[in-house]
């Protein structure tokens, strides 16, 4: 195993190995800073400079609530990167919320400052006051990098920016001079609704008002008229005769006393609201005109009782005829019920059985009625008479509907059998495309074999000597809904069936490619490739298979795992690609990858022969980039790269990332 490790050494080269080793370079530990701000481990500046450092950084500690401290060393080791180094030698010390440590390695001609995660500078801040310090020791500036460099522009960083200020306040005047605006539009806009629904209800109150003033005086005539005509008609016809006339006339009087009321109360001194207006017109108008239509039904027979008068001979001699043609009714009901009774056992024939009976009652009064109006007429009282030849109307009338309701059962219960058959044909339609569809649940073999029952039964009743085809086609077209119901919750889950393995056979499709796309990554680049991807990829493929498997016996299920196994599988690609850029852009302590041993490294084919000196190791910074340290403001930001540094994510501290001069 070590002669193997010695030939890879060798192929790849001593400089490339030293890198790739974990701790192959193990100096002195960041250092203790002790009472002042400056460290100066490389022993690059004077004792007069380190006192004008130490001055320069104790005034803009007094200055504000920023405390920075400068550490000179030869170079960053244990940890080697600068960033990582910085954090270290702050988490050592200590140091807490505002307070930021600027580390230079004077040999190695490296910088990095880092600050804490809830300080006032962001990293973008920070960055700047690095680019500061590098200018300064591009000039091997030692001094002045920690003084005018440093602490000069990260006091310039922390100072307010009055014009983000001025824009601010502008901002805000014009937010109140929208909201004021809109306001005002919104005052404008509910007045002009406002004047245009009174407007409206105005007009409203006007039209009822007219319509209410109109049916008074309509109204207080017509009752004048109608009750002087009343008189003459009890005196003409009686008072049994226009008795439900008598009764409308005083409902109307009633409601006319109502309205005229409800006038006052308008016309009094008491005003009132557009809205109570309304409601009294329309009350007035609603009163009249349901009096005024109760009269006019009432009337009808009133003025029939006239006309009958008018021609009374002429009556009797039609009512006569009407009589003698109905003479033979009773006898016809007898013989039309025995015949059908023959055939039909319906419960319609038990409704007329007494219906000969009481036509032949009607025709008895209706003869009374003659009789008592030849009598009336003799003497001269024509309009008792006219009562008389209208109640005989009436009888004759009624006896006439009872022999129809008898006679007429005949067509009822033909057309009942024709609808019948005609819908133990569709129903025998509707069974054979039930046969057709998938009934997964047994439902439509249920409905098929209730439907067969109703069928039979019709068919066998229909052909028998007892029939009852309306209680028949009752039952089938009840039979007819069910079933109906039936097959359009069958179509409707084929349809949904069909939908769903469409909709399956899409998503393994897209599935299976992006389990393809996610595997390919990590067969071509395992050596970038983590835990997580790796876990989503096996993941991803046993909810596949488990939709393959489940996607003839339960279509739904087999698309909820295949949606699953989708999500799973772009979970893994996105993973994947991740640790790849973060391979590849020297993140977790990698190289960048490319063409020959950095691609193969990349793509796992050396990885294994060189153990863990690709992976191996810790991907973050020990110390202040990992602890915690709830007493100063929550802990710190995590890493960001700049120049030619490296990015450790997930640290408590952030800063400029670090960068070379």
């Amino acid at each position: 195993m070590r002669s193997t490790l010695v030939r890879i050494l060798a192929v790849l080269g001593l400089g490339a190995a030293l890198a790739l080793a974990p701790g192959a370079a193990l100096a002195a530990d960041p250092p203790s800073l002790g009472g002042g701000h400056v460290h100066d481990g490389s022993e690059v500046l004077s004792p007069a400079e380190e006192e004008d450092a130490n001055a320069r950084l104790g005034q803009l500690a007094a200055d504000g609530d920023l405390e920075l401290w400068v550490v000179y060393v030869d170079e960053f080791t244990n940890p080697s990167d600068a960033r990582e180094w910085a954090g270290a030698t702050a988490d050592a010390n200590g140091l807490g919320s505002d307070q930021y440590l600027l580390a230079i390695a004077t040999e190695a001609r490296q910088l990095a400052i880092v600050g804490p995660v809830e300080g006032s500078l962001s990293d973008a801040k920070l960055g700047s006051v690095e680019e500061a310090v590098g200018t300064a020791l591009g000039g091997d500036d030692w001094a002045g990098a920690a003084g005018a460099a440093a602490a000069d522009e990260l006091e310039s960083q922390a100072a307010p920016n009055y014009t983000g200020w001025w824009v601010a306040g502008i901002a805000v005047v014009i937010a109140i001079i929208v909201i004021v605006w809109l306001a005002v539009s919104r005052a404008a806009k509910k007045r002009r609704l406002e004047r245009e629904a009174r407007e409206k209800l105005e007009a409203e109150v006007d039209d009822v008002s007219s319509r209410a003033s109109g049916l008074l005086v309509e109204m207080d005539d017509s009752l004048r008229t109608a009750e002087q005509e009343m008189g003459f008609a009890v005196a003409q016809f009686g008072s049994d005769a226009v008795s439900e006339y008598s009764t409308a006339l005083t409902r109307a009087r009633e409601a006319l006393n109502r309205s005229f009321t409800i006038q006052q109360q308008l016309d009094d001194a008491t005003p009132e609201t557009l809205e109570q207006k309304r409601g009294m017109y329309g009350e007035i108008v609603q009163l009249l005109e349901t009096a005024d239509a109760e009269l006019d039904d009432k009337a009808e027979g009133f003025e029939e009782l006239r006309a009958i008068e008018k021609n009374a001979p002429a009556v009797i001699e039609r009512l006569t005829a009407e009589r003698a043609a109905a003479a033979d009714g009773p006898e016809r009901i007898t013989a039309e019920i025995a015949r059908l009774r023959e055939t039909y056992a319906s419960p319609a024939i038990d409704t007329v059985e007494d219906n000969a009976e009481e036509t032949a009652s009607r025709l008895e009064f209706a003869d009374l009625r003659l009789v008592e109006a030849r009598e009336h007429l003799d003497a001269g009282d024509s309009g008792e008479a006219a009562v008389d030849l209208h109640e005989a109307e009436q009888a004759l009338g009624q006896a006439n509907e009872l022999v129809a309701a008898v006679t007429g059962l005949q067509k009822t219960f033909a057309e009942a059998e024709k609808d019948a058959r005609e819908m133990i044909a569709d129903l025998e339609n509707d069974i054979r495309q039930a046969q057709a569809l998938e009934d997964p649940e047994g439902r439509l073999a249920r409905a098929i074999t209730a439907t067969r029952s109703h069928i039979d039964t019709a068919r066998t009743n229909l052909s028998g000597g007892e029939r009852t085809p309306v209680i028949m086609f009752e039952a089938l077209d009840q039979a007819n809904e069910q079933m109906d119901a039936a097959l359009a919750s069958a179509r409707a889950e084929e349809e949904k069936r069909r939908r769903t393995q469409a909709q399956l056979h899409q998503t393994l499709r897209r599935a299976a490619g992006e389990l393809h796309s996610a595997e390919t990554l990590v067969n071509t680049r395992r050596g970038a490739v983590g835990q997580s991807a790796r876990s989503y990829i096996a993941q991803a493929g046993q909810a596949i298979g488990e939709a393959n498997a489940l996607q003839s016996s339960d279509p739904a299920a087999a698309l909820a795992a295949a949606k699953r196994g989708l999500s799973l599988a772009q979970q893994a690609t996105r993973s994947a690609r991740s640790d790849v850029n973060m391979y590849s852009s020297g993140g977790y302590g990698g190289r960048s990858g490319g063409s020959g041993v950095g691609g193969q490294i990349l793509g796992g084919i050396v990885g294994g022969l060189i153990g863990g000196a690709i992976s191996g190791g810790s991907r973050r910074g020990s110390g202040w980039g990992g602890s915690s340290r709830g007493s100063f403001g929550g802990g710190f930001r995590g890493g960001r790269s700049f120049g030619g540094g490296r990015s450790f994510g997930g640290g408590s501290r952030g800063g400029g990332g670090g960068r070379r001069f």
